[in-house]
């Protein structure tokens, strides 16, 4: 059977929804605990307690949004109304979670759980079926590579709007006379806006591998579930929590996928920890300003563009496997090993940023190549596609660990003394507020605590069984029964 390649047209369309999944991504795992902690006034367990809960109702909503959109039957395909439905709430929701409200503490941790509540079920309602669509249309091993790797150069435009631009924007509305509260609602309000806006785009732009407006076939299946429903009764929660369970016991009997998953888990734990620690160490460690700090965000966001043509170059000769094996396991020695560098600074901060840098690419540009596989490899398996639930699977697994990564660090901030009061050295006119405890653990945190658990990526990577030649066999194999 021929396998189909994906235009350049195509890619461009499905890469640009991914703008809007990194914005969110980053912009809250970044810079959400800072914000909680020394602008919202919320102290720093609670701040991670919330910032977990939200991952963890990410993790529970997740999977439906994935069984939804593979049996979804409508005129505008399977995956594109769940992401049109959620455009408008991502901004709205984005801009209402940046708002401080001047509350006593209950009502503070009362609003921003209902805030990031629905900001985890917004995103997963449209990045779960996004990421399925990918399985839709890349057909090929190599295409895969290629398809995600146009997302994530997007996906850097969204690391641009939610990682680099806040603090930009928050010290440009500062200096015109605005408050740091008001500043960050600006962030909130502009980071939703671009979300949004993108999403609409990839959605309304992209037109293959989904059902066309046009199909004959819809009204004909449409008709059909009609049928079964008034026949069986429409399907209850309880029942549709029930299918999704049985496909993901039948996912988890793939070795494959099990390995994956412990790689995915221990990566985003990693991640986590680092991307909203390392605004803490530039911040009260280090006594940079935001301009600094957003030089180095940039930093990371054009050296991941850098990366990119090479990391895919580097998979289509070597193998994926090997190539995220590598980067990210390299990285991981040497953020151990710069832990114990002795004078700490900006060339110091540059540095692990680029080994961080590195880790990243691999992960986002051929981890979910590599879920494209292990759903093909669940298709030949049972004869069925269920693309979106190996996706929600996943990424499941990945709110769960970000949960982890969260409420470690807010846990890490709370035990180590870290006083959220007290000022930056900045503004502190260069005395450093915070006790040695406080920042000896958020040095940690930027570069030991991230760089073992990337270390251990790589020695269960070892033993991941998926490569170009084994899928190759088994789709021979399924051609020969």
């Amino acid at each position: 059977m021929s396998e189909r390649k994906l235009s350049v047209k195509n890619k461009i369309s499905y890469g640009v929804g991914c703008i809007c999944d990194n914005t969110l991504y980053t912009l809250s795992g970044t810079y959400l605990m800072l914000y909680l902690t020394t602008v919202a006034g919320v102290e720093p367990a609670a701040a991670g307690a919330i910032s977990a809960v939200g991952s963890v109702w990410e993790a529970i909503v997740g999977p439906f949004f994935g069984y939804s959109s593979d049996n979804m039957i409508s005129r505008l395909g399977k995956r594109k109304p769940f992401m049109l439905f959620a455009a408008i709430p991502v901004a709205v929701v984005t801009s209402l979670l940046f708002t401080t409200i001047n509350a006593g503490p209950a009502v503070k941790a009362i609003y921003y759980t209902a805030m990031i509540l629905l900001y985890w079920t917004f995103f997963s309602m449209e990045f779960v079926p996004y990421m399925s669509w990918g399985a839709d249309l890349a057909e090929n091993y190599y295409d895969r590579t290629s398809l995600r790797s146009y997302a994530y150069v997007f996906g850097q435009a969204g690391m641009l709007i939610g990682m680099v631009l806040p603090t930009i924007i928050v010290d440009w509305a500062m200096n015109a006379g605005r408050t740091g509260q008001q500043s960050w609602q600006l962030v909130g309000m502009f980071c939703g806006t671009c979300a949004g806006l993108a999403l609409l785009i990839s959605a309304l732009t992209l037109k293959k591998g989904d059902r066309p407006k046009d199909d004959p076939e819809i009204k004909r299946l449409k008709a059909e579930r009609r049928a079964e429903r008034e026949a069986e009764g429409r399907q209850s929660l309880l029942s549709k929590g029930a299918a999704i369970l049985r496909e993901y016991f039948s996912i988890l009997k793939l070795r494959s996928m099990r390995y994956l998953l412990m790689v995915s888990m221990l990566y985003l734990i990693a991640n986590t920890i680092f991307s909203s620690d390392r605004v803490f160490f530039m911040t009260y460690n280090l006594g940079m300003s935001q301009k600094t700090i957003s030089a180095i965000m940039l930093l990371i966001t054009l050296s991941g563009i850098a990366f990119v043509p090479f990391i895919e170059r580097l998979s289509g000769r070597f193998d994926k496997k090997n190539v995220f094996m590598l980067g990210i396991g390299l990285a991981g020695v040497l953020l151990i090993l710069m832990r114990f560098v002795p004078t700490v600074g900006l060339k110091s901060v540059i540095a692990v940023s680029l080994f961080y840098s590195v880790a990243n690419t691999c992960y986002w540009q051929l981890m979910p190549s590599m879920i494209y596989d292990i759903a093909e490899i669940d298709e030949i398996v049972t004869g069925e596609s269920h693309a979106g639930s190996v996706i929600s699977f996943q990424a499941l697994s990945e709110s769960v660990c970000i949960a982890i990564g969260l409420q470690a660090l807010g846990i890490i901030l709370s035990l180590s003394g870290f006083d959220e009061t007290q000022p930056s050295p900045i503004e502190a006119g260069g005395v450093i507020m915070q006790p040695e405890s406080a920042l000896t653990w958020v040095s940690h945190s930027f570069t030991l605590i991230p760089g073992i658990f990337m270390v251990l990526v790589l020695l269960v990577m070892l033993k991941y069984p998926v490569t170009q030649e084994k899928l190759k066999k088994l789709r021979e194999e399924k051609m020969l029964k």
